[in-house]
């Protein structure tokens, strides 16, 4: 650093051994030279490497086909989940694919006299509660 570009309270002494570590660790690869991939019309994410033992953990898709990440179901926290948002899925003909089953007649909601017994606690016997065990507040509004 020479003399007359120093200026006191800004320039610091460490500047010149800041640069000389940013370009150390910097690598040929910089991130913001990213290659274009003509058949994908995007930008590829990952640099190439000249490593032959380099093998990316997490390989990805670089971008989505025509602005596709513009709709709602795309998912910007997790773009590896390309098939989670199916939108011509209709549950009513997939029901016995997901392990489901449609009770049209409460069956599956009823509670045993067993359980009724085992879940009641000292709570129940209380007017003061409602259903839910918070105190009813039965005072008009004013």
């Amino acid at each position: 650093m020479s003399i007359d570009k120093f200026t006191p309270g800004i320039d610091d002494d460490s500047l010149e051994s800041d640069e000389s570590i940013n370009n150390e660790l910097s690598s040929k690869d910089e991130p913001q030279n990213l290659n274009y991939n003509e058949e994908e019309n995007s930008f590829e994410l990952d640099v190439k490497s000249d490593d032959p033992d380099y093998d990316h953990a997490d390989p990805y898709n670089s971008a989505v086909k025509d602005g596709g990440d513009s709709i709602s179901t795309y998912d910007e926290a997790n773009p590896l989940a390309v098939d989670e948002y199916v939108t011509n899925e209709a549950l009513q003909d997939d029901v016995t694919n997901l392990g489901m089953h449609i009770d049209n007649k409460g069956q599956s909601v009823e509670v045993d006299a067993v359980d009724k017994i085992l879940s009641h606690t000292a709570e129940d016997d209380r007017d003061d509660l409602d259903e839910e065990g918070y105190p009813k507040n039965d005072e008009p509004m004013k």
